[in-house]
């Protein structure tokens, strides 16, 4: 009882110091749960707005979600990452800090020139025909044999990826150099920076019951 009077001050500042600790691991649980929910409600709603610029051409902003790494691989699960997926590609997962995932959509109207060939064989004729059209963005050829037709096709557009850093978002703009291409469908993270060792509490912690015993005395 005398030693408990005599270092009171002790007692006190370990309790405070223990109820913080508890505290900020139930902030960081809470803030988990909530990273989870807005990351869910990200995938469940459509988050790309379209701009036009002066030009005509086509801007779509994403909305990106920040998250921790205490919680990287659950968060990319929720917005449609496939971790098992990311190894198989030779990618780290923990190690990305920011992922973007995209699913375009184009459509568009053509016309093709189609030439007619005879094939003369021992003992039939042979219809064959073939077919080559292409744009700035799309080629399509290929032949048409015994009413089966084989074809190829290469499709490509520019795609530019901006990021815009705002208050509490970050806005990610993606310009593509077709016009008749559309983003159905994206999400967008970004891995928030490991922190400091100043910036960790039991640092501040351990500096603050030292400076108590440093005072005391």
């Amino acid at each position: 009882m005398k030693y408990i009077k005599q270092y009171w001050w002790i007692v006190l500042v370990l309790g405070l110091a223990g109820y913080v600790t508890y505290l900020n691991f139930k902030i960081k649980g809470l803030n988990k749960d909530r990273q989870i929910q807005a990351i869910e409600l990200s995938v469940l709603r459509d988050s790309v707005s379209i701009y036009v610029d002066k030009t005509g051409e086509l801007t779509y902003k994403l909305n990106a979600i920040e998250i921790d790494n205490s919680n990287l691989k659950e968060s990319l699960e929720v917005a449609g990452y496939n971790i098992s997926q990311l190894k198989e590609k030779d990618i780290n997962w923990r190690n990305i800090v920011a992922a973007l995932r995209l699913q375009l959509q184009v459509a568009g109207t053509g016309e093709i020139h189609v030439t007619d060939t005879l094939i003369i064989t021992k003992t039939d004729t042979l219809s064959y025909s073939k077919f080559d059209w292409s744009d700035d963005y799309l080629s399509f050829n290929g032949s048409i044999l015994n009413n089966n037709m084989k074809f190829n096709y290469k499709y490509q557009t520019g795609l530019t990826f901006l990021t815009e850093e705002k208050r509490n978002s970050t806005i990610v703009s993606v310009v593509m150099t077709d016009p008749s291409a559309s983003i159905i469908s994206a999400n967008s993270i970004i891995i928030k920076p490991e922190k400091t060792i100043w910036d960790k509490w039991y640092i501040w912690g351990t500096a603050g019951i030292l400076t108590g015993v440093l005072i005391s005395k």
